[in-house]
């Protein structure tokens, strides 16, 4: 073969070459994106609406039916999901796989504009957001306490909790789930109201008219200009209590303590999450899409210890999800896979072929073919997540079996022209490996004929398997290209004639009785073939009479 000529001829370009892509890969390595899931852009827009109060059917009749119905004229839609509680309504809008999730998402926001006015005039502006099955959150933390209620937890969560986990570096913000809300109710009294003809409209005005910030102008002093506003949120129930709502009768004013009664209560509970069997209130921590998930679930997780010095003594806090433990445990099976998968080439190797130096060639192509690798995977733009991790581990099995291929018939070869030297044939070298190099091709073409027609494969789950299909097709192109350049080149430099070591001897000696046995148990088995035949017939009948009974 034309490279491993090319390999053997040129050791010190060889030597330069190997060495320049062990140094690229390692430092791709160190520079390679750690993430849970490869990045997905899915073509799906998610629309929440929420309408307080509101009943499962009356969001279906007055918000599921405009809305679906206006969604099915969008072009290249797919499927529509949707789900109706009390007081929201949830729409997964799927467009068909190849179309621009930026395209889908405009589409979607000219339809919720175009039909806006259709909608219950009370309900919440619709929310209206890309889905990205790839952004889910980095660590979930639970806060519970013994003597603290659900409403103060929430509050505390949201007001002091999630502003300092934001600002850990990499996070895309937090959000707070379960618990209840700080809720101000205003109880309206049906014969006051009626007295000074006053509708609930006309007091929900005079409340949002009063809570509210306003412009209130400029103010230049010097070379600085100072813009000023009015402060005119509430801060209490007595300020609530005494906005004005009315004029009464005689000219005087009426206020809403004289029409209603105000509580400072809470929401109703919708969301009940528990920890370990107790109530608490759940953080999710959410990631940038570039940030590195081991990075950022660490630095969380060192935030999260600095902050329970500063927090209530009674607040506990827990770590539900992490995805960065999820990471360093596929990235640790990976490492664990490579260190077993070196020790058993090492054993096999050395058994069967009876020499240190073919393991020290093995013991070269296995990091040189993975560090290649992750040079490939840094330049195709993949992350090490489950998915890629996963094609490591399926590759890990047949990664050296092309280069114990070409070193095995060189080895031979080798030991034949010992026995019977011929000055005039060919490097035992390139021979050896010209003999399996179309056998090692063909079985390579074979191995990822097996993997590639899953890239074919429509949806999300062509999505999800990609990288892991390409990662699969690197390693093994990659073993091929190393098992015909430089395991022919190390084996040409570092196999030298020699007797097998002992223990290898004895191993060989093993396996020679082995194969005789095996021969003459074959060829009792080729006397009696009908026999055999019967046998075999017998067995298959009672594995598919016995298969249907499995549960």
């Amino acid at each position: 073969m034309k490279l491993t000529e090319l390999a053997v001829r040129k050791p010190v370009a060889v030597t330069v070459l190997a060495v320049a892509v062990g140094v690229i890969g390692w430092f791709s390595l160190t520079q390679i994106d750690v993430d849970y899931l490869p990045e997905i852009t899915y073509p799906m827009v998610k629309v929440h609406i929420w309408w307080r109060g509101a009943t499962p059917d009356e969001i279906e009749t007055q918000i599921a039916d405009p809305v679906e119905r206006a969604m099915a004229t969008v072009d290249n839609l797919d499927y529509l999901d949707s789900s109706s509680i009390e007081g929201m309504y949830t729409l997964l809008v799927n467009f068909r796989y190849g179309v621009s999730v930026d395209t889908a998402y405009q589409d979607v926001l000219a339809v919720m504009g175009r039909i806006n006015r259709q909608l219950p005039p009370d309900m919440d502006p619709p929310m209206i957001m890309k889905a990205d099955p790839s952004q889910l959150p980095v660590m979930e933390v639970t806060l519970a306490s013994d003597t603290r209620s659900l409403v103060w937890l929430r509050e505390w969560a949201d007001n002091w909790l999630v502003e300092r986990l934001s600002a850990v570096p990499g996070t895309a913000g937090a959000e707070v789930v379960g618990g209840v809300e700080r809720e101000i109710r205003v109880h309206l009294d049906p014969v006051r109201m009626t007295a000074y003809d006053l509708s609930p409209e006309k007091v929900a005005a005079a409340l949002r008219e009063e809570n509210r910030q306003t412009f209130a102008g400029r103010v230049t002093v010097e070379t600085r200009e100072i813009i000023a506003r009015t402060m005119g949120e509430f801060e209490n129930l007595d300020e609530i209590r005494n906005v004005a709502v009315a004029h009464g009768a005689n000219g005087d004013l009426v206020y809403l303590k004289d029409v209603a009664t105000v509580e400072d209560a809470h929401e109703e509970l919708r969301v009940n999450t528990r920890f370990n069997g107790q109530p608490c209130v759940k953080v999710n921590v959410l990631k940038q899409a570039e940030a590195n998930t081991v990075k950022v679930a660490a630095a969380v997780k060192a935030k999260l210890d600095q902050l329970r010095a500063e927090s209530p003594p009674d607040i506990r806090f827990g770590v539900v999800e992490n995805q960065g433990d999820y990471v360093m445990g596929a990235i640790k099976s990976v490492r664990d896979s490579a260190i077993l998968a070196a020790i058993l080439v090492v054993l096999v190797i050395y058994l069967f072929l009876g020499n240190w130096r073919q393991v020290a060639v093995m013991l070269v192509a296995l990091p040189l073919t993975l560090l290649a690798n992750f040079f490939a995977m840094k330049t195709l733009g993949f992350s090490l997540n489950i998915f890629s991790l996963g094609g490591l581990v399926v590759a890990l099995g047949v990664l050296l079996d092309n280069s114990i291929v070409v070193l095995e018939n060189i080895t031979r070869i080798k030991h034949e022209r010992e026995q019977s030297p011929d000055p005039a044939a060919e490097d035992p070298v390139i021979a050896g490996t010209r003999q399996v190099g179309p056998a090692v091709v063909a079985a390579t073409a074979s191995f990822l004929a097996l993997f590639l027609p899953f890239l074919f494969v429509p949806g999300l789950a062509s999505l999800l398997f990609h990288e892991l299909v390409l990662v699969i097709a690197c390693v093994v192109l990659i073993s091929l290209l190393v098992a015909v350049t430089i395991t022919p080149f190390l084996a040409g430099r570092w196999l030298k004639p020699g007797r097998m070591d002992p223990l290898a001897r004895a191993f060989a000696s093993g396996i020679e009785r082995l194969t005789q046995s095996y021969g003459t148990a074959l060829r009792g088995v080729l006397r009696f073939r009908w026999v055999t035949i019967g046998l075999f017939v017998a067995v298959l009948i009672g594995g598919i009479l016995g298969g249907g009974r499995v549960g």
